[in-house]
């Protein structure tokens, strides 16, 4: 019972670090193709990068943080913001992003759960009117 729990532990671990890598290489080829395209320079790859890899992280798909930074990016660039600052304003869209991502998995999960208690009403009803039923028939015989 002990190897199967510890068996189950390690792979739960390996799975973690698997994510953390994927989120890694994911936010790296994001920033690279920014890069690439002329979004961000070569010395803000390494501080946009982990705004990609938060928003990946929380579960963003990659064309979704390349949209996000992209966008924010140009906005501080049209401000005439560089390097740290720019980066600043990266962080500052991709929490704000994040923040929308939390709201609608709250709603998400609220509404699961209405449902969920719906459903258990309504077998909760149908229940009670079966049982109704089979006592009205068993009078009746």
């Amino acid at each position: 019972m002990k190897r199967l729990l510890l068996a189950v532990v390690l792979l739960a671990g390996f799975t973690v670090c698997a994510h953390a890598e994927d989120a890694s290489k994911v936010a790296k080829q994001v920033t690279t193709e920014l890069q690439n395209s002329g979004v961000i320079t070569a010395q803000e790859t390494s501080s946009v990068s982990s705004s990609v890899k938060t928003l990946v992280e929380n579960g963003a798909t990659a064309q979704e943080a390349k949209s996000v930074v992209a966008q924010a990016a140009r906005q501080a660039k049209a401000q005439g913001l560089k390097g740290k600052d720019l980066a600043a304003k990266v962080k500052e869209a991709v929490n704000a992003r994040k923040a929308q991502m939390d709201e609608a998995k709250k709603k998400a999960k609220e509404a699961e759960a209405k449902t969920k208690k719906n459903a258990k009403n309504a077998e909760a009803k149908a229940n009670k009117e079966t049982k109704d039923l089979q006592k009205k028939w068993n009078k009746g015989r």
